[in-house]
């Protein structure tokens, strides 16, 4: 669903849900019906958090509110019922709905479970990097052909461009951080070690964002991919598989530090 600016949210109402696809003559499939619940509570989630509707506040009448969100009150009443499992908003039998005096503090545990399950996801995602890509750069700096150093060059260099930005455009820096070390994999010759790189860009991509646009460690990691791409090219084993551990290690400190202050 699009979800509006919340910047004035207590201006103006909000602006309904995006409807689902027509439903067969049969009625709505059970799947469906569950999507939307979950998107309407989302949805209110979001205005909770965001204090449009603010602790202790009690939400518009159900008919209201469904008219408002351009929903059924069958899912709506699911969602609420979700939200209030959640902590989120209290259901007051002959009163209304309202938001819980702890609305803010449920958030905040529930982002903090979120994000310990992230930390859990990424040490494990550098544990297997670790193993993997400073063999990878070692290998390449053995097997790599002009062409592929020169493709190499290319995304370091692209990486660096888009870093003397002001301010860098860190979404070029992140695709071609990630290109860089799948570019490796490749230089290295062995396809399994390809086909795990490329199953974990997606994770590998969560990390960037984590780590380099909450840390500030552009300039860190240009230099970081600029030794590691200059020892592949001039041959040099130890010193890529050292400067790519050095750059493992490092961004595993910012992504983890990162995550633990977001906790605490």
């Amino acid at each position: 669903m699009t979800v509006p600016d919340h910047s004035d949210q207590r201006a103006r109402p909000p602006a309904p849900l995006a409807p689902l696809p027509s439903a067969p003559s049969g009625g709505v499939p059970a799947a469906a019906r569950a999507t939307l619940y979950a998107r309407i509570a989302d949805y209110i989630r979001g205005l909770i958090e965001t204090q449009h509707f603010r602790p202790g506040e009690q939400l518009p009448a159900e008919r209201e509110l469904a008219q408002m969100l351009g929903v059924s009150r069958v899912p709506l009443r699911e969602a609420m019922r979700t939200l209030a499992a959640q902590g989120l908003v209290e259901i007051r039998r002959g009163r209304g709905i309202f938001v819980s005096p702890r609305a803010l503090e449920a958030t905040i545990e529930q982002l903090a479970t979120t994000l310990l399950r992230q930390r859990d996801a990424f040490e494990e995602l550098f544990a297997v990097r670790r193993l993997l890509e400073p063999a990878a750069a070692a290998w390449a700096a053995t097997r790599a052909e002009e062409a592929d150093v020169a493709r190499l060059e290319r995304l370091v260099a692209g990486m660096e461009g888009a870093g003397a930005d002001r301010p860098p455009d860190l979404d070029t820096i992140g695709e071609r951080d990630i290109q860089l070390h799948v570019e490796i994999a490749v230089c290295s010759d062995n396809r399994v070690l390809v086909r795990i790189m490329q199953a974990i860009q997606d994770l590998h991509r969560e990390q960037l964002e984590t780590s380099q646009r909450y840390e500030g460690r552009v300039p860190e990691t240009l230099k970081d991919h600029r030794r590691i791409v200059d020892a592949i090219a001039a041959g040099d084993a130890p010193a890529a598989e050292q400067a790519m551990l050095a750059h493992l290690i490092a961004s595993e400190a910012a992504t983890l530090r990162r995550i633990e202050g977001a906790v605490a």
